[in-house]
């Protein structure tokens, strides 16, 4: 059988190699059962693409003219982008169905087009011979390839938007994701979609995400195969380059589109597919990429003999003593040194074969090669002349511009070397094809030819044998790999899950076989071990189940006993817990009554526990407050203390070092303000005494219980504050909605500590308005990741103060907000001190405005001149009764004070001046009278409910809580106290408590408006 037209190019091995995995992976997809969607469409990918590169084999082997029409197989390539275009609207699932049913029959409508196009214009072009590709071809379908580009771009944006559409987010941009409610937010909503869309591309979350993103890489590869083809067509490219690139970038991408399947079929892929998957395309692509090296070489070898050749033939050549030079060469032409690749003054020096070559043949095909050559350049001259190279003839100075632009070109520059042998090996056709190295003299240039036909020959030898290696090598993984996985791991793994299969069945005596001692050998060993084991376990079972009443009795018993005994020991240490916690309560005391600067703290231990049906907390965090006196009696100045502390330890040992610091501060407050003392020292020294006594005690503990603490003195009219911070976190200020840190640096150590500071009192100017804010370390230790495995504690101190100005300085709705950012791990406590508020600067004004009734002038004369006398509560309680019903309340108030100081006992006073201290709106009165009333009759609901109003009133909220709770207990159906609790717990940030409370209220009374608005302002928030 002739096979003259059969020689293989060196562009062969890849696409052989890549043809072959393409074709295996269509077989194998249509052969799956039970076909989705989206094989159908990745099978009719790789058909498509399986004919565009058997194409290609035809074009690099086919040595005769009717291989140009392998362009017909080349542009199947149209129908895989078709198939590319179906998977990736199918792949992972159809969700854009309507989208789908336009787009696709659409593209493969332009593809076909396209497709027959090429065909019917291609059929009837001249056919012409591709030197720098080696294959014959038709000049036609550089438009074809942008098609084909396009048509590889439109998928990529598919999967692109999939990507986005299945993966998840939820970083920094977030908060801008919301719909627009204004024009002004667009931009960055529009700035915030772009990012985020980037982002989930880049690093997409979930399988489907990344799924769509790996096939997104795939086509990516593709397209710079489908940039490379346009380039060639376009001239930018040589062949070489695009052939090269062509063949290894495909072998690439059927590699990574085998592993990109394998990892995420929508369809169930045996084990034993994926090993042999694998190894085939990485054999091949190996065997690609070393065969493309391998015959380049091969290449280089035929240039450098026949550059010898010449070399080892010039001095004959330059003779004229033609019959000595080498024997391959076919002819030799002389020309001008400076001749132009189309030069026309030729002259045949020596023809072997004149029957094949002269003169006249030499030039007519020299002349076709030019006008192929300059063609595009022609059109494009004559196009900005205004005239068509289909219909007009180029002028010569057109063709002379043409031949400039081309002399400026790399192709020209490789056509033109002016070294003594040109290294590029050339091409002319003239009847025959031959290649041609230029030898180049003084005066002359010699074209030195060889056969075409023998350089073909020479590259079919070396091609033949990688492309017998690549077929052979692909079979014996086919038939071999199959056979060899099957044995040494398919089989064995097979027979572990049939174990595992029977285990579950229940049947225990099954046992695996181990055939090879390897890893799979000691994994079946492993598992008979084990089910070994578990046999045992279940004989140990049924005895134990036949005997099991008694040993049941036994263990119950034992059990019970030490039950009994953790009981005792748990009752023993709540009780413990129980008793530190109520000697600790009374000690946390907001004992300031000041008006200018009131203050108000929170506590909530992190030690929860129940004794006796009563719940209750236990830590190191205290809060303590008071008002001095210092200067002269006669002249002294008021100055409001607070004191927050976070003792060291947990439970226990941070109980008993709060319980320490709040016994001695306690002392130290009752001698230095009880009786109205006024203290004849400066505000500094004090600060100075009480540190250098407290650091005392606790230094007697010799390390074993310490306590951080800030101590302050703020001055209630001037605002001056003054201060030691002894190691606890910064204090902070309040001012304008802003939030700032007052220290900026450790000033002293904690209270117990040896310190390397020396100790000062630190100052600070308020203004009116300003708060300032105490707080433990528990504001900090947030832990961000309460869901996580691994604690991941809040390490940005900054936090706080974002807190503190989204609540505007509430210090019982800081803890709902830190909670919303992750779990509190340590005490948690805050003291608030408001310095002149608005609101109290407008009471004390209103209060100095207020003047004083000649009745008040009177009845103060009275008192006082019948102070010594025996009081008459009759008349007393009369007489306050009249004034406050004519409407002098102060008035009314000055005698029950007065007769609070002589008679404090008295109950029924008490209750009246109480009740009454409240109606006038002397709230710290009221609290301070109604305290003391109800240590004597702690059951009367009515006084509850109005030191719960009080102490509401007076922004105690904490403590207005727990009195309102009393009254719960008393009367859980006082629908007014129910409207108070609802709106507490409203307050200190407890929404749902407080919603269950204002609905309850509406059962006993459904027209209560009080407890309708805090429904309404709850739906709000």
């Amino acid at each position: 059988m002739d096979l003259n037209w059969l020689a293989w190019s060196y562009h062969s091995v890849g696409v052989f190699a890549a043809n072959l995995i393409c074709a295996i992976l269509a077989i194998f997809l249509l052969s799956k059962k039970n076909k989705t969607p989206t094989t159908w469409w990745l099978a009719a990918m790789f058909l498509g693409y399986n004919f565009m590169l058997f194409g290609y084999v035809l074009a690099y082997s086919v040595n005769a003219s009717w291989g140009a029409y392998h362009r017909f197989f080349t542009s199947c390539a149209m129908f895989g982008n078709a198939g590319m275009i179906g998977f990736v609207y199918t792949f992972p699932r159809l969700d854009q169905p309507k989208e789908a049913k336009i787009a696709i029959p659409l593209s493969l409508t332009i593809l076909l087009i396209a497709f027959t196009d090429l065909v019917y214009t291609g059929a009837r072009l001249d056919i012409i011979y591709n030197f720098t590709a080696h294959f014959y071809t038709f000049d036609y379908g550089a438009q074809h390839a942008v098609v084909l580009l396009l048509t590889q771009i439109f998928p990529l944006t598919i999967l692109i938007r999939k990507t986005i559409r299945y993966s998840t987010y939820g970083g920094f941009f977030s908060k801008w994701l919301s719909k627009p409610k204004s024009l002004s937010e667009y931009p960055m909503f529009l700035f915030s979609r772009f990012c985020v869309g980037w982002i989930k591309f880049i690093n997409p979350k979930g399988e489907d995400a990344k799924a769509c993103k790996s096939f997104a890489k795939a086509i990516i590869i593709f397209l710079f195969i489908a940039v490379l083809n346009v380039l060639n067509k376009s001239g930018l490219v040589t062949y070489d380059l695009y052939a090269f690139g062509f063949a290894n970038i495909t072998l690439i991408i059927c590699f990574y589109f085998v592993i990109t399947y394998l990892n995420n079929s929508p369809e169930p892929t045996t084990f034993m597919v994926k090993l042999v998957g694998v190894s085939l395309v990485t054999v091949l692509l190996v065997l690609g990429f070393v065969g493309n090296i391998t015959l380049s070489l091969s290449e280089e070898e035929y240039d450098t003999q026949k550059r010898a050749e010449i070399l080892g033939s010039k001095p004959f050549i330059l003779n004229k003593q033609y019959d000595q030079i080498a024997e391959d060469i076919e002819y030799i032409i002389r020309k001008p040194v400076d001749a132009d690749p189309f030069n026309e003054n030729l002259k045949i020096e020596f023809n072997r074969h004149p029957d094949q070559l002269n003169i006249d043949k030499v030039l007519s095909e020299q002349k076709k090669v030019r006008n192929f050559t300059l063609k595009e350049l022609l059109t494009e001259i004559l196009k900005k002349n205004g005239r068509n190279l289909k219909k007009d003839i180029p002028t010569p100075e057109e063709e002379d511009e043409a031949l400039s632009r081309f002399s400026k070109t790399r192709a020209y520059k490789n056509l033109n070397s002016s070294s003594q042998i040109n290294l590029n090996r050339l091409y002319r056709t003239a009847d025959k094809r031959y290649t041609h190295f230029d030898l180049i003299t003084k005066n002359a240039k010699y074209e030195v030819g060889f056969s075409y036909d023998e350089y073909r020959k020479h590259t079919h030898k070396n091609t033949v044998k990688l492309i017998y290696i690549i077929f052979s090598t692909s079979l014996l993984i086919l038939i071999i790999f199959p056979r060899f996985f099957h044995s040494s791991l398919v089989k064995p793994l097979n027979d572990l899950l049939s174990g595992v299969t029977k285990v579950n069945e229940g049947n225990l005596d099954i046992q695996v076989p181990i055939k090879v001692q390897d890893e799979i050998g000691y994994l079946a060993g492993s598992f008979n071990s084990m089910v070994s084991s578990i046999k045992e376990a279940r004989k140990d079972l049924e005895d134990y189940a036949v005997n099991l009443e008694e040993k049941v009795k036994d263990r119950t018993k034992e059990v019970q006993e030490k039950m009994d005994e953790v009981q005792k020991l748990k009752i023993q240490q709540d009780g413990d817990y129980f008793l530190t916690s109520l000697l600790a309560k009374p000690l946390f005391f907001n004992a300031n009554k000041s008006k200018l600067v009131p203050t108000e703290f929170v506590i909530h231990q992190k030690k929860k526990f129940e004794f006796k049906s009563k719940t209750a907390d236990l830590g190191g965090d205290i809060c303590i407050t008071g008002t001095l006196k210092f200067g002269k009696p006669d002249d002294y100045k008021t100055y409001i203390m607070a004191l927050n502390g976070d003792a060291m330890g947990k439970s226990m040992q941070g109980a008993g070092g709060a319980l320490v610091m709040g016994v001695v501060f306690n002392a130290i407050m009752s001698r230095s303000a009880s009786n109205k003392k006024v203290l004849d020292m400066k505000p500094e020294e004090w600060l100075t005494d009480i540190y250098n006594e407290v650091n005392s005690v606790f230094k007697s503990f010799n390390g074993t219980m310490v306590i951080s603490a800030t101590v302050l003195l703020i001055e209630e009219k001037s605002g001056e504050m003054l201060y030691f911070n002894a190691e606890h976190p910064a204090s902070i200020l309040y001012r304008d909605g802003k939030a700032s840190f007052i220290e900026q640096e450790l000033l002293l150590r904690k209270l117990g500590q040896e310190s390397e500071f020396s100790f000062q009192v630190y100052r600070y100017q308020l203004e009116p308005g300003d708060i300032i804010i105490l707080g433990s370390d528990g504001r900090d230790d947030i832990d961000l990741t309460p869901n996580s495995g691994t604690r991941t504690i809040n390490e940005d101190e900054f936090a706080i103060l974002r807190i503190i100005e989204k609540t505007k300085g509430n210090i019982f709705e800081i803890e709902g907000a830190l909670k919303e950012i992750g779990d509190i791990t340590d005490d948690l406590s805050f003291l608030r001190i408001d310095f002149q508020g608005q609101e109290t600067r407008e009471e004390i004004q209103n209060i100095q405005e207020q003047p004083v009734s000649s009745k008040f002038e009177e009845q103060e004369l009275e008192i006082r001149e019948d102070e010594d006398a025996l009081l008459d509560i009759t008349e007393v309680y009369r007489r306050s009764k009249q004034l406050y019903r004519e409407g002098q309340v102060n008035e009314a108030l000055t005698v029950l004070t007065k007769a609070h100081s002589v008679e404090p006992n008295n109950q029924k006073l008490n209750k009246l001046f109480g009740l009454m201290s409240f109606k006038g709106k002397d709230y710290a009165t009221a609290v301070e009278v109604i305290n003391h009333y109800l240590q004597m009759d702690p059951d009367t609901e009515e006084m509850w409910y109005y030191l719960s109003l009080s102490q509401k009133k007076m922004g105690r909220y904490l403590s207005s809580l727990e009195a309102s709770k009393r009254v719960y207990q008393l009367h859980p159906e006082n629908i007014n106290n129910l409207v108070n609790l609802s709106d507490l717990n409203r307050l200190t940030g407890n929404y749902e408590e407080a919603k269950v409370l204002s609905e309850k209220a509406l059962e006993l009374d459904p027209e209560n408006q009080n407890a309708r608005k805090i429904l309404k302002y709850l739906e709000k928030i």
